[in-house]
């Protein structure tokens, strides 16, 4: 497979105007695409970084699978994007290694020619593929302040992770990194990389509590929370709170209520 980053991460929300005032005005990123993709029925906001970037998806009428998920599950992480140069053979491949396909050729969409795998074959991640333009910019995040610039990783809430790691190192080219297993933090973790950005496996350990089991029992394996990289975790903790952000265990970089986020769970890490 011929597959190098993650693209970007996709987010569905109610009013895309008011999302994108969160990134930008509160976490100072720069506007980059704002359009109606018609046959898809969606409006789509894009805020590049460093290594990735975030999409915003509002619907813009009734019956189309945006309007669906979000009316099944409300604002919240939505799909992971992984970019390549050749998307019409990735989706060759990946009908041909069994897995179920929403779409078999590429069509346009907001990051270039484009192309989805359906969920339920990787774990509840929708998993978009994507080959951007060859005269797509190079996009940057906020040089400076107290702003995240790049993608850390993406968190994947799974119930077993040695086989996720068996298939996505085979099926999409990611490399085994670092492994963490915290009885502190009551859970088992392990990263995989991709180009510069990591997606972390996670599973909770026997007998843990928090939102990470109850997001398992409720509504199964999948995205779970989005780390964004800050150049001093404290100062961006301290920029939140000033506008009257729930921002909690700071030590740690700093966990952001999906209250203040449209449903995305956020967590602030240094590089």
């Amino acid at each position: 497979m011929t597959l190098s980053h993650v693209h970007h991460i996709g987010m569905v929300v109610r009013d895309a105007d008011k999302a994108a005032e969160l990134w930008r005005d509160t976490f100072g990123l720069t506007k980059a695409v704002d359009r109606v993709v018609e046959d898809q029925g969606v409006r789509g906001i894009v805020f590049p970084m460093d290594n990735s970037e975030i999409e915003l998806l509002q619907p813009i009428r009734e019956g189309t699978g945006i309007a669906r998920f979000l009316e099944t599950n409300g604002e919240g992480f939505h799909h992971l994007c992984l970019g390549t140069n050749d998307v019409a053979n990735e989706l060759r491949t990946a009908e041909a290694n069994g897995m179920t396909m929403i779409d078999t050729e590429p069509r346009e969409g907001l990051a270039g020619m484009i192309g989805f795998i359906h969920p339920r074959s990787n774990h509840g991640v929708l998993i978009e593929l994507a080959q951007p333009p060859d005269d797509a910019p190079d996009h940057h995040g906020p040089a400076d302040g107290p702003y995240p610039h790049a993608l850390h990783h993406m968190t994947i809430a799974v119930h077993d992770i040695a086989p996720v790691v068996d298939e996505w190192t085979e099926r999409f080219g990611f490399s085994v990194d670092r492994h963490i297993e915290s009885e502190a933090l009551g859970l088992e973790a392990q990263f995989l990389k991709l180009g510069a950005t990591d997606v972390e496996l996670v599973r909770p350990l026997e007998g843990s509590g928090g939102p990470l089991p109850r997001k398992l029992e409720t509504s199964g394996e999948g995205m779970f929370m989005l780390a964004l990289t800050v150049r001093d975790a404290a100062a961006t903790v301290d920029h939140l709170r000033d506008l009257g952000w729930t921002v909690t265990d700071a030590s740690a970089g700093g966990f952001i209520s999906p209250k203040h986020t449209h449903g995305a769970r956020l967590r602030l890490s240094e590089a």
